[in-house]
């Protein structure tokens, strides 16, 4: 488990993820958002349909499977909201190992719950002390080994198989939409794309609520952001994490800040005509193109998530938020 900024994953050590997680992940599909309308071919790659019904499990699932059983011993920790945790907690209950989250307060109880149902501890705290945790990949009274989810290389590569399948599945593709949490699945998924299709415009997708690699990329460096609340979790933070920052300048072309309320059009409209649920993180792509004018072509919006909580989604499906 790397401490050190992270590299670029090679071909190589993606291919041998891939490998690695087969026996717990599934190859997701990427199908055609069926929407009327001149938004050009947008196609949905559904990460929500993993087993812990998100991407982490990737990324999370490459780190733990790649260690030492013996590293182990003392059990495993993260900092999350909920889908690291929750694919954390699932990994762990596979390999037989102890499991703590520190999670904000607030996060999704549909989240929550399935974390504790994995048979994790789970630790709640304030947004400050959580965010620290994650500034210095680690809890310094907590016995564990910290998994990261964003900076560790071998996070990258889990991330970058999702790459690895969009070229395989549409090698046409002119561009991808990944929303924006802490950089590692943009990140992964971009490196793996530019070695196999050199050209494809990489977007950041983010919500007004916070909005980080869009102001890191207008100064030139990153800075802290305002947060506003909503009901979306998995992405937005104070300011992008620096030891990712290399990183997010080599392989983001553009970025899209959508509001809100787009992101609960864009729920509905994932739910209406594709009969698939997606969280508020794993909309925010899809709100991304369908607002922009200029996103044509062939277009992969990575549905990141569906662990949305029941009665949120229901108040966005009868319009109530």
């Amino acid at each position: 488990m790397t401490e050190t900024n992270p590299g670029a994953p090679a071909l190589y050590d993606v291919r041998a993820a891939a490998k690695r997680l087969a026996p717990y992940i599934i190859r997701t599909p990427l199908v055609r958002l069926n929407l009327a309308g001149d938004f050009g071919e947008i196609y949905l790659k559904l990460e929500n349909l993993q087993p812990i019904g998100a991407y982490k499990v990737r990324s999370m699932g490459n780190v733990m499977l790649s260690a030492d059983p013996e590293t182990l011993r003392n059990g495993v920790y993260t900092a999350s909201s909920g889908n690291a945790g929750l694919a954390m907690a699932w990994m762990a209950r596979h390999l037989g190992v102890a499991a703590r989250v520190y999670a904000p307060q607030g996060s999704p109880a549909a989240k929550l719950d399935a974390i504790e149902g994995f048979g994790a501890e789970i630790c709640l705290l304030d947004a400050d002390e959580w965010w620290q945790i994650i500034e210095n990949r680690g809890h310094s009274m907590d016995p564990g080994v910290y998994v990261d989810a964003v900076r560790d290389e071998l996070a990258l590569a889990g991330n970058a198989t999702i790459g690895l399948e969009i070229i395989e599945q549409l090698p046409d593709v002119e561009t991808v939409i990944v929303p924006f949490g802490g950089g590692g699945v943009i990140c992964g998924i971009a490196a793996a794309v530019g070695e196999l299709k050199a050209g494809t415009r990489i977007i950041a997708a983010e919500s007004e609520a916070a909005a980080p690699v869009t102001a890191a990329l207008k100064a030139g460096r990153p800075v802290t952001v305002p947060m506003h609340a909503s009901f979306i979790s998995g992405v937005g933070a104070p300011s992008v994490l620096s030891e990712m920052w290399p990183l997010i300048r080599k392989f983001i072309d553009d970025t899209r800040v959508v509001p809100v309320s787009a992101v609960t059009a864009a729920i509905r409209a994932i739910c209406r005509h594709n009969h698939v649920i997606a969280e508020g993180a794993g909309a925010i792509p899809v709100a991304a193109a369908l607002a922009e004018q200029d996103v044509r072509g062939k277009t992969v919006c990575v549905i990141t998530g569906g662990n949305i909580d029941l009665d949120v989604l229901a108040q966005i499906l009868r319009a109530e938020m």
